[in-house]
């Protein structure tokens, strides 16, 4: 304090050096108190005594990816609210959960969201956060996603799978067998690989810094973000969005009339156009690319660590074949896949334990005037997590019995071997609806013991 009461009374004759010093004490005054009043505003909130105070136990968490295995420790801890940064909460109430997430929940998407931005300056239907203005996004582009407007889906995921099968035989089979390049490109051809493994582990550290995103958008540190012009990583990827986008519209080109439809197409038959097309175009590369790939193997690392499951499976895949109900080509269709009992049980069995997207947190904000949650009153603009309930509610020994972290698909099954269901009123079926995800409403059934 005798270095202040020394200063002249007159700020303009202060010496710069000790200006200096006063302006940043005066920043550092307002850093703490800024820490105090946000810790003040969740003290009531029980949770780790740093995450009252820094995110930086909660970044860790993100970069080693155990966030969503500590919850359940959390949880056990502090109960089912628990304070995880200085506006940060996580909930793994499961009746909670479908509130703030239903369809017309007052939870809005926080700021957190736009960090998916392909661009600087536009959103995609993920990042948008203004419920009006998603319900007008939703309008260009459900009826893709629904299927409504696209055809041959299946054929061309036939496609796909005979090349990657052909690449199998060819190529990586273990038995002595002749090696052709059936595939053109057997390699990472654009990088993504190799620039996604290397960055979303810092990508998801620094996830809840929402103001380090944004200054990261400013020029000139938004030149080293990725841009059409890349040869390699997410740029190229958009730049190849970019070309295909202009090719379609060009005016000079053949109207696309083919009867195979694609969501491009419909995405344009439905008035979607300019920075909005291509932000819808180049999420199509990103958002369905990890979230299956690694549905995919982790449902086939739990078969192959569970000899009688796989074995199990097997079996009824080649009963299926023998029988006919299996077409003989290199891949079975939808309807045979669903016609297969155990093969779903082993698909939903695999969601259950790895549900795709279950580290992300989400983060929800509590609406104005505040909520009470667990007990507990949240003040407006307090961050839920609600994307490790994924995780959580997968695993819920309340729900699914006490081997909820066993792989075992016939817990699928025993509701079918055991009962016989139907619906309660056939006159009046479920209603379903689309807002982004599937909504089933009014679902009753009549359930007899065999």
């Amino acid at each position: 304090m005798a270095f202040f009461t020394s200063l002249p009374k007159n700020p303009i004759a202060w010496p710069s050096t000790g200006l200096i010093l006063y302006i940043l004490s005066l920043l550092h005054l307002a850093h703490v108190i800024q820490r105090v009043r946000g810790w003040y505003r969740l003290r009531h909130v029980p949770g780790p005594p740093l995450a009252g105070w820094t995110s930086l136990w909660l970044t860790k968490g993100f970069m080693n990816g155990a966030f969503f295995q500590n919850v359940p420790a959390l949880e056990e801890k502090y109960g089912p609210l628990v304070r995880i940064g200085p506006n940060m909460v996580v909930c793994t109430d499961v009746d909670t959960m479908y509130r703030m997430m239903g369809v017309r929940s007052d939870y809005r998407k926080s700021q957190w969201y736009t960090i998916a931005r392909i661009s600087r300056v536009a959103d995609h239907i993920l990042t948008i956060i203004d419920p009006e203005l998603r319900r007008e996004r939703k309008k260009y582009i459900m009826p893709a996603y629904t299927g409504r407007d696209v055809n041959h889906f299946e054929e061309g995921t036939d496609r796909a799978l005979a090349a990657w099968i052909d690449l199998i035989e060819r190529k990586y089979l273990s038995t002595p067998r002749e090696s052709f390049e059936c595939v053109k490109q057997d390699r990472d051809a654009k990088g993504v690989l190799a620039v996604n493994d290397a960055t979303v582990p810092v990508l998801m550290a620094i996830s809840n810094y929402v103001a380090f995103w944004k200054l990261v958008r400013m020029w000139p540190f938004y030149l080293a973000l990725p841009n059409d012009g890349d040869e390699c990583g997410f740029g190229a990827i958009v730049g190849h969005a970019s070309k295909i986008i202009t090719e379609r519209l060009n005016p000079n080109v053949k109207p696309h009339t083919t009867p195979k439809r694609d969501m491009l197409q419909s995405f344009i038959d439905h008035g979607l156009r300019g920075e909005a097309l291509k932000q819808e175009v180049g999420i199509q590369f990103f958002a369905g690319s990890d979230t299956v790939s690694s549905l995919l193997y982790t449902t086939f690392l739990l078969l192959l660590t569970h000899p009688a499951t796989y074995a199990r499976l097997q079996s009824e895949l080649d009963t299926a074949f023998a029988q006919g109900n299996i077409t003989p080509s290199p891949s079975i269709r939808d309807a045979e896949a669903h016609a297969l009992p155990y093969l779903q049980a082993v698909i939903r069995e695999g969601l259950r334990l790895f549900p795709p997207l279950c580290a992300p947190p989400l983060f929800k904000e509590v609406p104005r005037g505040g909520d009470v949650v667990c007990g507990h009153a949240l003040p407006g603009g307090t961050l839920v997590a609600t994307g490790d309930q994924q995780w959580h509610g997968s695993r819920e020994r309340a729900f699914w019995g006490e081997d909820a972290d066993c792989f075992r698909p016939e817990r699928w099954l025993e509701l079918v071997r055991r009962y016989n269901w139907s619906l309660a009123d056939p006159l009046n079926p479920p209603k379903i609806q689309n807002n982004g995800v599937w909504q089933v409403r009014d679902f009753w059934v009549r359930v007899e013991k065999r």
